[in-house]
C-alpha cells in the first residue's frame, strides 16, 4: 500500500529548527487545489455532515481569515495563467487550451510572481498541476522562476501512471511509440526514476515533506503547491475508499474515471459522493502533513498560506459531479458556483487581531502577484512585457485589507469574459447563461441523473435603451443568485452594461506562436512529436530546444 511518507520519519531528521521571528519576509504557502466544489468542505458547509471530512481545512480557517468573496475564471487553465502573472485571465488567457499549443497559457515575455519572489532572496519551488503552458523552457515553472518543480503539464494525467489524459497527442491518435505520453516533469527534465513509483498525491506531498526539511529557516521559502485532486479522473487508494464506503449514490461519475485504483474488480460499483468525499480527505491529510511539519521547523509563525480552489466544483456527472451548495452553476459557469472559490489565508503572520474572521470583500487571485510582491518588497510592475507591449499586472495589493488595516478593498470590479462584469455587490450577465441549476446539500444522489442540473439555462439577453434585458444580481446579500433585480434597476443595467463594453476594447488573448522545433514535414502537434523524440515518451518542452540538447534555436518572437 503506498503511502505518505510519515511525519514522524522527517521530522526526526529535521534540522536547523530555529525560531522565525527575525525574518522580515514571510514564507510563503500558496495551495490551488484543483476542481474544487464550494461545499465540498467543512469550513463552507453551515450544517456538518460527516460525508465532509476536512478538519485540518476547517481548522485553519477558524485560525485565519475566510474569503468569501474570492473570484477566479470558471475554467483551470485561466486562473492558473492569472495568479502567475498577476494579470485578470481577460488580460492573460480565458481558453481552455492543451499545452502543446504554443498559445496555451502565458506568453513567454510575461514576468511570472515567483521570478519577483527570486528577486527578494526567496528559494522558490512548485509542486503539482501547471496548465499554464510548457512551449518553451520559459513557459515551464523552472523558466517562470521556480528553482525546483515536481509537475505535470497538462489539464490531467492518470494518478497511478502519470499518463496524460486530455491533449492532442495519446496513443489512440498518434503515437509510433507503442504507448502513451507520460506527463510527469522534474525543473528541467522528464520524472523517469519517480514516474509509476507511487500514487501521484503522495509522489507531491513527499517531494514538498522534503523540501520544507532541506530549506534553511532563515531564508524565505515559496512553496506552490498545485495537487491534482480534485480533478478527475477520481483515482485513488482503496484504503481512502473505504472510510466513505457509507455513501450511496449516483454512480455516472465513472465517464471520466476508467479505474479507481489497480486491481479494482471489474464488477464494481462506482459511486460519485465516496469517491469525491475520499479524495477531498486525503488531500486535507496532505496538508495537514506540510502545516505539521512547517510547525516543528518553527516556520509557521512566519508562514502566510493561502487556500484556493481553481474554479467550482464540475456539477457535470459525467466529470465528478462536485457541490457547490448553496452557490448556483459550477465549473464552466460564469455563475457564483463557478467563479467564487472557497478560500482562506492562513498562517502565523497574520496578525492575531484578524485571526478567526471573515472577509466579504472583493479579492481576484491576480491580486496575489502584487500582494506577494509589496510583502518581500520589490517592484510588482513587469518591465519585461511593458517592452512588449503586453498587458500591465492587474494585482491589487491586498494586504492592508487582510491585516486589518482597511475594511475594505481596493478592487472594486472583476470582468468575467464578454458577458458578465462583478461590480461591488452586483453582477450583471448578458445572453444565454449555462449550467444555471442549483443542487442539493447532497449532490449527486441515487436521482441526480433524471433532474440534470446542467441542464437548467438563464435567458439573460441585451440590455437595451428601453430598459429591458440584461440579469443583474446584489450577489453580497443573495449569493445563491435567486433574485434577478434588473427589472427594478434599469439604470444600473445600462450603466454596467456600458461599463463592460468600455472593459472589452482592453481584453486581450495570448497569440503566441513560436518557432516549433520539429521536422517540417511532420504531420502530428511538434509537442507531441517531441516528446517522443526527445524526452523518451515524456512531455517537455517543444520550442526554443534542440533534439541533442547541445544549443538553442532561436527564440521566440512575440506573435
Amino acid at each position: 500500500m503506498y503511502r505518505y511518507v510519515t511525519l514522524l520519519g522527517v521530522l526526526l531528521c529535521a534540522s536547523n529548527v530555529l525560531s522565525s521571528e527575525s525574518l522580515t519576509k514571510p514564507h510563503i504557502f500558496f495551495v490551488l487545489v484543483d476542481d474544487l466544489g464550494w461545499a465540498e468542505v467543512g469550513f463552507n458547509r453551515d450544517n456538518p455532515t460527516k460525508e465532509v471530512v476536512t478538519p485540518t481545512l476547517d481548522a485553519l480557517v477558524a485560525s485565519g481569515i475566510h474569503l468569501r468573496r474570492q473570484y477566479v475564471h470558471p475554467m483551470c487553465t485561466p486562473t492558473r495563467t492569472s495568479v502567475q502573472s498577476g494579470r485578470l485571465p481577460v488580460h492573460v488567457s480565458t481558453k481552455l487550451l492543451t499545452p502543446e499549443n504554443p498559445n496555451c497559457g502565458i506568453p513567454r515575455n510575461m514576468t511570472g510572481f515567483a521570478q519577483k519572489l527570486k528577486e527578494a532572496g526567496y528559494r522558490t519551488h512548485q509542486v503539482g498541476k501547471w496548465d499554464a503552458g510548457m512551449a518553451t523552457p520559459k513557459h515551464t515553472p523552472h523558466g517562470r522562476g521556480y528553482d525546483t518543480s515536481l509537475n505535470y503539464f497538462t489539464h490531467k494525467n492518470d494518478f497511478w501512471t502519470q499518463r496524460e489524459m486530455q491533449s492532442h497527442c495519446p496513443k489512440s491518435k498518434h503515437s509510433k511509440f507503442g504507448s502513451d505520453i507520460i506527463d510527469l516533469w522534474h525543473t528541467d527534465q522528464p520524472a523517469k526514476d519517480l514516474n509509476g513509483t507511487a500514487f501521484e498525491e503522495f509522489l507531491f506531498n513527499n517531494e514538498i515533506l522534503s523540501i520544507i526539511n532541506d530549506h534553511p529557516v532563515t531564508d524565505p521559502l515559496l512553496m506552490f503547491y498545485t495537487p491534482h485532486i480534485a480533478h478527475c479522473p477520481l483515482q485513488l487508494p482503496k484504503s481512502y475508499l473505504d472510510r466513505f464506503d457509507f455513501l450511496n449514490d449516483e454512480s455516472a461519475c465513472h465517464a471520466q474515471t476508467e479505474y479507481i485504483y489497480p486491481g479494482q474488480a471489474k464488477n464494481f460499483t462506482y459511486k460519485c459522493r465516496q469517491t469525491y468525499h475520499a479524495s477531498v480527505y486525503m488531500l486535507d491529510e496532505a496538508i495537514n502533513n506540510i502545516t505539521t511539519l512547517l510547525k516543528t521547523r518553527g516556520m509557521w509563525e512566519n508562514t502566510l498560506m493561502v487556500f484556493s480552489s481553481d474554479n467550482g466544483g464540475p456539477i457535470h456527472l459525467a466529470e465528478s459531479g462536485a457541490n457547490n451548495h448553496p452557490l448556483r452553476g459550477g465549473k464552466y459557469s460564469v455563475l457564483e458556483g463557478g467563479v467564487r472559490a472557497a478560500a482562506f489565508l492562513s498562517g502565523g503572520f497574520l496578525p492575531k487581531e484578524v485571526r478567526g474572521s471573515s472577509i466579504d470583500q472583493i479579492v481576484h487571485i491576480a491580486d496575489y502577484y502584487t500582494t506577494f510582491s509589496i510583502l518581500a518588497g520589490v517592484d510588482p510592475v513587469d518591465h519585461e512585457a511593458a517592452k512588449w507591449g503586453l498587458p500591465p499586472v492587474d494585482g491589487l495589493d491586498m494586504w492592508p485589507l487582510f491585516s486589518g488595516q482597511n475594511k475594505t478593498s481596493p478592487r472594486i470590479e472583476v470582468p468575467i469574459g464578454k458577458n458578465t462584469l462583478i461590480y461591488g455587490d452586483l453582477k450583471l450577465m448578458v445572453g444565454t447563461i449555462t449550467e444555471a441549476g442549483w443542487e442539493g446539500p447532497h449532490y449527486p444522489n441515487a436521482t441526480s441523473g433524471d433532474h440534470e442540473v446542467t441542464s437548467i439555462k438563464m435567458e439573460c439577453g441585451t440590455p437595451s435603451p428601453n430598459g429591458t434585458g440584461g440579469c443583474l444580481f446584489n450577489v453580497s446579500v443573495d449569493m445563491t443568485e435567486h433574485d434577478n433585480i434588473a427589472a427594478a434597476h434599469p439604470d444600473i443595467v445600462q450603466f454596467l452594461y456600458n461599463r463592460l463594453q468600455t472593459l472589452k476594447k482592453g481584453f486581450w488573448e495570448n497569440s503566441e506562436k513560436g518557432i516549433d522545433a520539429c521536422p517540417k514535414n511532420i504531420t502530428i502537434p511538434c509537442g507531441c512529436w517531441m516528446a517522443n523524440a526527445k524526452y523518451g515518451g515524456f512531455f517537455g518542452p517543444y520550442q526554443e530546444v534542440t533534439l541533442d540538447g547541445t544549443s538553442s534555436l532561436p527564440a521566440s518572437s512575440f506573435l
